[in-house]
């Protein structure tokens, strides 16, 4: 079977350009989505690429060379940007240098090895190889601090699969080192080559707009059941959360502890400072209780400047050394903002035991932390009592 070159080449630019397209228009009309702009210009930068391959039948040859040649490591270069622009602050990145420096060299080699076809072709394959290798790299995210959802494992899929085409082809020429022709690489390889790395684009092309709209579902996720201004969970939240706590707990015949906490005197960090200030504040005081309970644990903004933990397998004196362990990491330090260092202190209520199965034992019990934590403020606040 032999492959009609010029008839793929056509193919295949059609294909780019109606991927890429739709990409880059959704990109321009929502701006939200991270790093879409930059992929959807590598998509179009990449569609360029095939017909600038054809200039070679004008008998424009080095133009073509040159022109490819940098197109298609533009692609790599673009795309590798994109996926960066996408999880910034959520995995470690390659440094923008980095990026460009490969194809920097790649352009130097072809220029340098312009008519020397044998080594040219071997040397940018495998520097294409390597620009490759970082795409894998960034699409596989080290460090990433969140799982890796389908979207990501199809882009790590293409990705490695871009990197062994770019190899084999390596392989294959300095296989192949005998070759003596105008074009080192014969059509055939060309076409396949072209063939192989469209399939790739396109299956990288849904990974990465499969991670946008599950990112964009998470955070919509994330933003009806977390408090936008703390991160922690809103008190809508939580009462989902209950049943099954309350549940396990009944089931594993453990008790559940309840730690309802206030921000003493939170009125006058408002009045003082402003509304600013005491926004810093909550989030300070919502990262320190956050930080001194277990991963088991859940809390929650429960109203304007109250919280409310719930502590799964906690006795009622643990519940206290916790609730104190955290009154004590609110009053000190005090809390930093930009122009003063703000003490603040906080009075806790607590319960603790097994809920019994009746519909509103939960609330019984939460009820009763709310009771102590009267009796906390009432006995001169910055204290743990419990009912």
């Amino acid at each position: 079977m032999t492959l009609d070159l010029a008839t793929l080449l056509a193919a295949t630019m059609a294909a780019a350009t109606a991927q890429a397209l739709p990409i880059v228009f959704v990109a321009l009309r929502a701006r939200l989505h991270r790093g879409l702009a930059l992929w959807g210009l590598g998509l179009v930068v990449n569609a360029l690429s095939y017909p600038a391959f054809g200039l070679r039948a004008f008998g424009w040859t080095e133009v073509s060379i040159l022109a490819t040649n940098l197109l298609s490591g533009l692609t790599l270069v673009l795309h590798t940007l994109a996926i960066a622009s996408f999880q910034r602050h959520r995995a470690q990145p390659v440094r923008s240098a980095l990026v460009w420096l490969p194809l920097a060299v790649n352009m130097v080699v072809v220029l340098l090895f312009m008519r020397d076809d044998h080594w040219r072709n071997i040397l940018v394959a495998s520097i294409q190889s390597v620009m490759a290798g970082m795409l894998l790299y960034q699409a596989w995210g080290p460090a990433l601090v969140e799982r890796r959802l389908t979207g990501r494992r199809v882009l790590i899929a293409g990705c490695a699969g871009l990197v062994l085409t770019l190899v084999v082809r390596t392989a294959y020429m300095v296989w192949a080192s005998d070759w003596d022709a105008v074009y080192n690489v014969p059509g055939q390889v060309q076409g396949l080559t072209y063939f192989a790395v469209m399939a790739v684009l396109l299956v990288n092309s849904m990974g990465f707009v499969l991670m946008q709209m599950e990112f964009a579902l998470e955070q919509q996720h994330a933003l009806a059941t977390h408090d936008s201004l703390t991160g922690l969970y809103n008190r809508s939240a939580l009462q989902d959360l209950l049943p099954a706590l309350g549940a396990r707990a009944r089931r594993q015949g453990e008790p559940l502890a309840f730690l309802m906490l206030d921000i003493d005197h939170f009125k006058r960090v408002n009045d003082t400072y402003g509304h600013l200030a005491g926004d810093a504040v909550l989030r300070e005081v919502a990262l320190r209780i956050r930080q001194r309970l277990r991963q088991a644990d859940v809390v929650a903004r429960y109203g304007g400047e109250e919280f409310l933990a719930v502590l799964p397998a906690t006795d009622q004196a643990g519940a206290l050394r916790l609730a104190e362990h955290v009154r004590k990491a609110i009053e000190s330090p005090p809390v930093r903002l930009a122009n003063a260092m703000v003490p603040i202190t906080l009075s806790v209520g607590v319960h603790a035991g097994i809920p019994d199965d009746s519909p509103r034992a939960l609330d019984a019990q939460i009820g009763l932390s709310d009771e102590a934590l009267y009796a906390a403020k009432n006995a001169g606040r910055n204290r743990v009592e419990w009912r």
